[in-house]
């Protein structure tokens, strides 16, 4: 990045935001960024990763895609489902826990539950309305049929560890508030 370009900006709008609407600008940093070698990365903690995908073979990178695509599409659908449970301040530990179900059972998918999400994938590239979206509309039945009962017992216990600690909290709280009276 030019210092100066970046200077006159700050000093002109004071946003350096502004620069993205400047299509000339975007160009150039572009051109910029590609005359470059070596990898682009932000923050120190991606250094790992980008090592990790230096090293990573074709197939692994596309696989990795694919388990992107395919949560990019159930994560949304089963927190909305957990949401209707009402669970209240239980629900982020509960969606915790059901994620890691749910990965778990994404690295290994019988044949049919392969099948049922190419067919999600291949559904989802037509970019049609979720209300229109057939096999979408069957994903919570999915995620329900992937998920053990020793899947169910841990979601169950997440929801219920979050509840007691918020309740021994509270109670705690209410111990030295009753102290100090």
């Amino acid at each position: 990045m030019n210092d100066a370009i970046l200077a006159e900006q700050l000093r002109k709008t004071g946003n350096l935001m502004d620069l993205l609407n400047d299509e000339a600008w975007v160009r150039e940093a572009d051109t910029d960024r590609a005359s470059e070698e070596g990898t682009v990365e932000a923050g120190l903690g991606l250094q790992p990763y980008v090592e990790l995908l230096k090293d990573a073979s074709p197939e692994a990178l596309q696989r990795q895609r694919w388990y992107v695509r395919v949560l990019s599409i159930l994560l949304p659908e089963l927190k909305g489902w957990l949401e209707s449970w009402q669970l209240g301040r239980s629900l982020e530990a509960v969606y915790m826990e059901a994620q890691k179900c749910l990965y778990g059972h994404l690295r290994h998918l019988t044949p049919e539950q392969t099948v049922w999400i190419e067919v999600l994938l291949a559904e989802e590239e037509q970019a049609l309305p979720n209300e229109q979206k057939v096999i979408r509309a069957e994903a919570i039945a999915m995620i329900a049929q992937m998920f053990t009962t020793e899947d169910w017992q841990a979601i169950a216990n997440a929801a219920a560890q979050t509840m007691a600690n918020d309740i021994l909290r509270i109670g705690q709280g209410s111990v030295v508030l009753v102290a100090t009276l």
